[in-house]
């Protein structure tokens, strides 16, 4: 296949019969590419229904990666599009109750979720060196917190003076969808200070996810700057909440379904006697 040389224009997309694309070697520099589009695409039976499937996904994908995109853009990833679609796809497959090409999303196989990481050059373990306490208490409300103190925990948090976390939680409905999001608390942490927890009031009707954002800062004459290296951010999913129904409400049940009223009776009137006089003359005598 062509591929394009230096001084050559760098496209990528169609333009007439030829595709321009491009694909990374080993050092992650970008080769660009000219291939000519088919005249003609035939498909199976087969590959009709992965193709279902496969939109599916990335269409699952978009969705989530919309949602988050304010949060994304803090510690951008050029391979978090084929990463996520990757992983849905991989979820969608596990359904096992519906035919290919018809698949849905189960909450139990959303659980393959956790550990993801919006941001593949960084985790919250690399940042933190702890792993995230979940804890929920009757009221619905969910408490983060790391355990220890932040420090200078690796070489690239040797110029941060502060971190900030966050939860993010983000509803799914796959199905309509919609998402609803909801954020907890910044907590601003000092080097050598506790860890913070945040909270969170979750009203779980759809797959929630739980994700959880560290960002890294250095102080300047008393005023705090976010670190650029990319490796100073991580955005995770710490865990993936299960659907609760909300109770239905209890109903007095009868067994007569017509609805009940009550109609006064009314006795029928009786009809009264009438007496009509009669007025005749005295017979004759004899």
């Amino acid at each position: 296949m062509p591929r394009q040389k230096s001084g050559y224009p760098h496209l990528s997309g169609r333009m007439g019969n030829d595709i321009y694309y491009y694909r990374k070697d080993r050092k992650n520099r970008k080769q660009y590419f000219i291939r000519q589009a088919p005249e003609m695409v035939t498909q199976t039976s087969a590959t009709k229904t992965a193709s279902a499937d496969f939109g599916t996904a990335s269409k699952s994908s978009r969705q989530i990666r919309s949602a988050l995109k304010e949060y994304t853009r803090l510690c951008y990833d050029n391979r978090l599009h084929s990463r996520l679609n990757k992983k849905m796809a991989e979820i969608l497959r596990a359904d096992v109750n519906h035919p290919s090409g018809q698949r849905v999303f189960m909450a139990n196989n959303l659980q393959s979720l956790q550990h993801f990481q919006f941001n593949g050059a960084a985790n919250i373990q690399q940042l933190s060196k702890s792993t995230p306490v979940i804890e929920k208490n009757d009221s619905g409300d969910i408490s983060i917190s790391l355990p220890g103190t932040f420090s200078k925990s690796s070489h690239v948090l040797r110029n941060t003076t502060h971190i900030t976390i966050k939860a993010i939680a983000l509803s799914v409905n796959f199905a309509k969808g919609t998402t609803r999001q909801l954020e907890s608390n910044t907590a601003v942490i000092k080097r050598g200070e506790k860890f913070t927890p945040v909270t969170l009031n979750v009203n779980r009707r759809d797959p929630t996810l739980i994700i959880l954002e560290i960002q890294s800062f250095y102080e300047v004459n008393g005023q705090l700057h976010a670190s650029q290296n990319k490796k100073g951010c991580a955005l995770d999913v710490i865990a993936v909440l299960a659907p609760v129904e909300p109770p239905k409400e209890q109903k007095k049940r009868y067994r007569n379904k017509a609805p009940h009223f009550w109609m006064p009776y009314v006795a029928p009137a009786r009809p009264a006697l009438i007496i009509i006089p009669v007025h005749c003359n005295s017979l004759p005598a004899g």
